[in-house]
């Protein structure tokens, strides 16, 4: 399965301005650690495996809210099986009480629930073109000693190929550079941002960006491409998408 679950909180004290990307990453991997040490001890020691996403703390229309994006099930039942039994909610010097938690989307654009199979069934469906990505949260990419602030076709592409899990190893055949070549920017609506919510200050970019893919391209190169960009939804793109960076997602309009 892959998870995204969004934990709706009531504010209680603290600032919750203040709550930066390890605050949550920080709470993720208590909640980890409490239920699983032994996946959390083998991801803190991971240099390279990832397989989660962390947003910001975000004011809502009746409270706050995060969310947790997964596609490990383990990882997705720690998080529901620790929020269940935790109704007060520590984030930094802030505290919550928690409303609720959801995997619907129609509570929240930015909760999923959905098996691998139907994944790419119904994506693989609903291809459009030209698409837009909202770049809902501050998003940079790593180029050397440096960010860059800049929606890059193959900086996108490349981020997504490298957080790919087996489950869609198997349906993308090609590599993230014959993928980024068909992948070109029309239009943006961005503006620039010092992200300071992590440590130091990463210069970076939010909005929207619209893209077209060659209508010359191969169907099947077109289709891997459509997969790994919805996929991002769930792994972010960018640096530091396990400390609220990256959050972004398809969508049709801006």
């Amino acid at each position: 399965m892959i998870t995204s679950q969004v934990i709706f909180l009531k504010h209680i004290s603290g600032s919750p301005h203040d709550i930066s990307g390890k605050h949550i990453h920080g709470l993720f991997f208590k909640a980890l650690e409490r239920y699983d040490s032994k996946l959390s001890e083998r991801l803190h020691g991971s240099a390279s495996s990832r397989p989660f996403s962390l947003s910001y703390v975000y004011k809502g229309k009746n409270g706050y809210w995060f969310r947790i994006a997964s596609w490990v099930d383990e990882i997705c039942e720690a998080v529901f099986r620790y929020f269940t039994a935790n109704p007060i909610v520590y984030i930094g010097d802030c505290v919550f009480s928690l409303i609720r938690t959801s995997t619907d989307p129609n509570e929240s654009p930015w909760a999923a629930r959905i098996d691998w199979n139907a994944f790419v069934k119904i994506i693989s469906s609903t291809f459009t073109n030209p698409f837009w990505l909202e770049h809902f949260s501050p998003t940079a990419f790593k180029t050397g000693d440096s960010h860059l602030p800049l929606p890059v076709p193959q900086f996108i592409v490349n981020s997504v190929y490298r957080q790919l899990p087996d489950q869609l190893r198997s349906k993308i055949n090609s590599s993230s550079e014959e993928l980024s070549e068909i992948l070109q920017l029309k239009r943006y609506e961005i503006r620039s941002i010092y992200n300071r919510k992590n440590q130091g200050s990463i210069s970076s970019f939010l909005g929207k960006t619209q893209w077209q893919i060659s209508a010359k391209s191969d169907k099947e190169l077109v289709t891997e491409l459509w997969l790994l960009l919805n996929f991002a939804f769930f792994s972010g793109i960018g640096v530091k998408t396990t400390q609220g960076m990256g959050m972004c997602r398809v969508i049709e309009k801006a």
